[in-house]
């Protein structure tokens, strides 16, 4: 039960979404945060701006780039034959969130983003993936890519009127991708994740490259791996990554699931089995499996 009162707005296009915004509001999209959050007490909002309206639920495809609603569900990306073949890495970490069915018909990928949480496993999928958020306010619609929204944990670089709509995301076709995760338990948030996008040439070199790990900092933390492109990738190369992985965390992330050190501490070995299952992925195609 909600103990304080609170106006409740569900607007039915953008415009008005946005006309409603102001310091004292808060957005619901899945309720997935929010709603616990208003329970505890712990946020006693003026009024409560309802997404789930507004027509912000779509997925498609043009020139080779995804455009998807803010209010899409995980089950919407399971769901999605367009996701499937332009973004799989998507549907690898959806199909994979904690929280089971009740999430995934619920929780969004907007709702995701915006929370800013260190340990939510959308921000570093789709800055993998380097996705672009639409993000509409009082003077129109303006794209910014994701990775820069994100300020710290539970700060991302939004005007109190303004409202993530979407995200634009370039097709990976072409790429492999690797997504790991480690948990405390099967319910558990998690405490390190390595999203990799992979692609290797006509010779089986490194062509390009991309590892993001989240729940190891504030913020999804990019990891270059430029010393990998135009190598065959084998043990010694991927033990490389792995420890480069490691070192590149300078401000650990800590919360009540684990310290910054145990996260340091894993960074590296699930970078590691993302970056091998991303090779996976290459090698079965090359067979026809």
């Amino acid at each position: 039960m909600i103990p304080a009162r609170f106006d409740y707005l569900a607007p039915r296009t953008v415009a008005d979404l946005v006309a409603a915004l102001d310091g004292e509001s808060r957005l619901l999209a899945g309720g997935t945060w929010v709603v616990p959050e208003m329970e505890r007490a712990e946020s006693r909002p003026r009024r409560v701006v309802d997404l789930r309206h507004a027509g912000l639920a779509t997925i498609s495809v043009e020139r080779s780039q995804l455009s998807l609603g803010a209010m899409c569900t995980y089950r919407d990306l399971l769901a999605s034959e367009d996701v499937a073949l332009h973004t799989p890495l998507l549907r690898t970490m959806a199909a994979g969130v904690t929280g089971g069915a009740a999430l995934r018909n619920q929780a969004t990928i907007g709702g995701s983003v915006a929370a800013a949480r260190p340990q939510s496993d959308v921000p570093g999928a789709l800055v993998a993936l380097r996705a672009n958020a639409v993000v509409a306010g009082p003077g129109g619609a303006r794209r910014a890519p994701v990775a820069e929204l994100f300020l710290g944990a539970g700060r991302i670089a939004l005007a109190a009127s303004e409202v993530i709509t979407g995200f634009e995301v370039p097709s990976s076709r072409g790429y492999a991708h690797g997504y790991v995760k480690v948990k405390r338990g099967g319910s558990s948030w998690p405490i390190a994740t390595a999203a990799v996008l992979l692609r290797l040439d006509g010779s089986g070199r490194c062509e390009d490259v991309r590892l993001v790990l989240g729940g190891v900092e504030p913020v999804p933390l990019t990891v270059e791996l430029t010393e990998l492109l135009g190598r065959p990738l084998g043990d010694e190369e991927l033990d490389a990554a792995a420890a480069q992985a490691s070192a590149a965390i300078s401000v650990p992330w800590t919360d009540v699931l684990a310290p910054g050190e145990y996260r340091a501490a894993v960074a590296g070995p699930v970078a590691r089995r993302a970056l091998a299952m991303a090779l996976a992925h290459i090698g079965e195609t090359q067979t026809g499996h």
